[in-house]
């Protein structure tokens, strides 16, 4: 066994990728143990973590493959590959509302704007391409980790540095779960002047081989987004969310 893998638990995981994705499909945990050299309980342990942040999936007790996300990862084009697929979707629900229009990835514990199209309207949130968010008061981040399990979620949660945005950010853990939990139910996520004082925003998720990948949302002050309004905008990102999923 190489000093490297000793080294570090960096290094243990990246064997453990390499191990998976050279296999040419699953393998066991036994496979993977043997293969290593590693102590079973710490190859476990690796899996278990591998999986909480979406690289690796268990097939069956036991049995572990990697997952189309690592692969796009290697690949280093998902994010101008979804930019440019979902562009013309992001211009058409910008010309239908008339409002600020977002897409957007995780990366870490953070929400990535990948692309920006900024409302015509003199009252409007302006955000750069490649500026950051926190996950847990957007609802980019909030739909990107709808379908997480509760103990993804836990894990993510665990990882984050829960701060006040305004005086509406929710940064209680059982109400953000019970967020988590109504997105998941809903399939689209709403939050209201809790990243930006006065700034209403709708975000659905965005699927790739029935996996989320990113989000887009509507960025809409809270002025104009009335009962009716609202709807009408979640029924407009919903639609827009599924055309891109649909092209990816």
């Amino acid at each position: 066994m190489s000093s490297t893998i000793e080294a570090s638990s960096l290094g243990k995981a990246l064997h453990v990728l390499e191990v998976l994705a050279s296999s040419g499909g699953a393998l066991t945990l036994l496979e993977i143990v043997q293969e290593l050299g590693l102590h079973k309980p710490t190859v476990h342990r690796i899996l278990g973590e591998l999986i909480e942040l979406g690289y690796v999936s268990r097939v069956e007790k036991g049995v572990y493959q990697i997952t189309p996300k690592l692969r796009r990862l290697a690949l280093g084009e998902m994010e101008d590959r979804l930019t440019e697929i979902a562009d013309p979707a992001l211009r058409a629900l910008h010309q239908e509302t008339g409002e600020t229009v977002n897409l957007g990835v995780l990366r870490g514990t953070n929400v990535r704007y990948l692309r920006v199209i900024e409302s015509t309207h003199p009252l409007r949130r302006i955000v750069e391409p490649n500026s950051t968010d926190p996950f847990y008061s957007t609802s980019l981040g909030r739909a990107i980790t709808s379908e997480l399990s509760d103990d993804a979620w836990d894990a993510l949660i665990a990882r984050t540095r829960l701060e006040s945005r305004t005086s509406e950010t929710v940064i209680d853990q059982k109400q953000l779960r019970k967020i988590h939990q109504r997105a998941q139910q809903d399939g689209y996520a709403v939050e209201q002047d809790q990243n930006d004082v006065g700034v209403t925003c709708i975000g659905a998720p965005v699927y790739e081989d029935g996996e989320i990948v990113a989000a887009i949302s509507l960025s809409v002050p809270t002025a104009r987004a009335d009962a009716k309004a609202l709807q009408q905008f979640i029924k407009a990102v919903i639609k827009t969310a599924k055309q891109i999923s649909s092209q990816l």
